[in-house]
């Protein structure tokens, strides 16, 4: 038997389960189908051997042996491929308990197969927490998934001044943060002192743009570009005003775009190596006609509070004042930009904007793998934009695909994701630093969640 988490016989984990670190399992995945990620392919009939944290072997099953000691798991008619990334998260307050939002966060992540988090920003008082939660996780003190943290939040009311936004920089480099994120609203001047920071730093620099700089400053300075921010007033006809706000539901402003400026964008994304996290699934559950209370009834919202969901209705009920139309238009524009880009070779990251306005931790960020897929993508490509994406804009050459000396972050599915992305959801166990996690463990986790939020 593989060592696993500290569970009790009831079927929710307890609030310290998180607490309780397996240690790296000694395993073989044997007679399994791999998706390898480095290119669009299966691999049937592999087995794949786990030591420690790294994948020791893989190769034809009847050319593999299971090593002597080593526990084996039955592959047969399961498909296994690099655990998932969501890129834009929002780490919440807390420590590793359930009791706390951010042992659920954690949980809810590895249930979903997900093994690696990055935080775009939090209320500055949270962050120190935040940052030992991350590195408690990474010396293996905490299972959860490898979290990176931003640092806090360069806007309009923090960068008082270009001096200001360059000493904030360099504290976050002081504290050990792994990135920066920007959420606008800084003047053209003193973004480009924050900017010039954050590169002599070493420091990405990712998040909103606003108007008081704009899209060309941002590629510019090589920002990492969330919710295609700054696209739409980018490629509407000259002399077009665009309203205020990541929101645009006019359908006369969205029915001016320029398909040669748009053109001109992604070649201009492609050429400078811009990286965009679209959060296509937010803005399209934003933009949609369902109503709070449809949206409140989606099955991976009842893991948090119904407090907190109710909290997001009147938000929701102000967007569907907004015209059928243009919501639509909105959305189908979205789309278009993402297609565009795919289509020309520009890198895109999955990321949900969780958890907020109707996006659960994990569940949010299949929802975008999925709104990929609307858009036009390939299952495997919106797949590659949660896994080998990811890995490379992190700088991780040990993660991303499945190969032979990579680390062991793996999730064991019951169907093939490069069929369909639903399949992603039919989880069947899961490595996270060598560690397994069976089907009984997540759900264990998901039952402890729920346990807390409905208690």
């Amino acid at each position: 038997m593989l060592a696993t988490a500290a569970l009790p016989a009831q079927p929710a984990a307890p609030d310290d389960v998180l607490a309780h670190v397996p240690a790296p399992a000694y395993a073989a995945i044997v007679d399994v189908t791999v998706v390898p990620m480095d290119r669009e392919r299966i691999l049937e009939h592999q087995t794949v051997v786990v030591r420690d944290s790294r994948i020791v072997a893989l190769g034809a099953a009847r050319g593999t042996p299971v090593p002597a000691g080593a526990a084996r798991i039955d592959g047969r008619g399961k498909f296994v491929a690099p655990a998932l990334v969501d890129m834009h998260a929002h780490l919440s307050a807390g420590d590793e308990s359930l009791g706390t939002a951010a042992g659920r966060q954690l949980a809810l992540y590895l249930a979903n197969g997900f093994a690696t988090v990055r935080g775009l920003s939090a209320p500055t008082p949270i962050l120190p927490a935040q940052l030992r939660l991350r590195d408690r996780v990474a010396r293996g003190e905490v299972l959860g998934p490898t979290l990176y943290v931003a640092g806090p939040s360069l806007n309009g009311g923090s960068v008082t001044s270009p001096a200001a936004g360059v000493r904030m920089v360099d504290d976050a480099k002081r504290a050990g943060f792994d990135l920066l994120k920007t959420h606008g609203g800084l003047s053209a001047e003193a973004y480009d002192s924050v900017a010039a920071a954050a590169k002599r730093d070493g420091l990405a620099l990712v998040g909103h743009v606003t108007p008081e700089y704009g899209l060309a400053r941002a590629y510019a300075a090589g920002q990492q570009i969330e919710h295609l921010d700054g696209w739409i007033a980018a490629i509407v006809a000259d002399g077009v005003a665009v309203p205020p706000g990541q929101l645009v539901l006019d359908p006369a402003v969205l029915a001016r775009v320029d398909a040669r400026k748009l053109d001109s964008v992604v070649r201009e994304t492609v050429r400078r190596g811009i990286w965009n996290g679209p959060t296509l699934a937010l803005f399209e559950t934003l933009a949609s006609d369902e109503t709070p209370e449809q949206l409140a009834q989606r099955p991976g919202l009842r893991y948090l509070p119904a407090a907190e969901v109710a909290r997001w209705a009147p938000a929701k009920a102000q967007i569907l004042a907004a015209p059928a139309e243009g919501r639509a238009a909105f959305v189908t524009l979205r789309r278009r930009i993402v297609r565009a880009l795919h289509d020309a070779g520009a890198k895109l990251l999955v990321g949900s904007d969780s958890p907020q306005l109707y996006m659960a931790p994990g569940d949010a960020a299949l929802r975008e793998i999925d709104a990929f897929v609307a858009a036009g993508l390939t299952p495997y490509a919106a797949l590659e934009a949660a896994t080998r994406n990811p890995a490379e804009w992190l700088g991780r050459t040990d993660a991303g695909t499945v190969a032979a000396g990579k680390r062991a972050d793996l999730v064991l599915l019951d169907a093939n994701p490069l069929v369909d992305t639903a399949n992603l959801r039919k989880v069947a166990g899961l490595f996270v630093g060598g560690r397994w996690l069976d089907a009984s463990t997540l759900a264990a986790l998901r039952a402890g969640v729920l346990a807390r939020v409905q208690g």
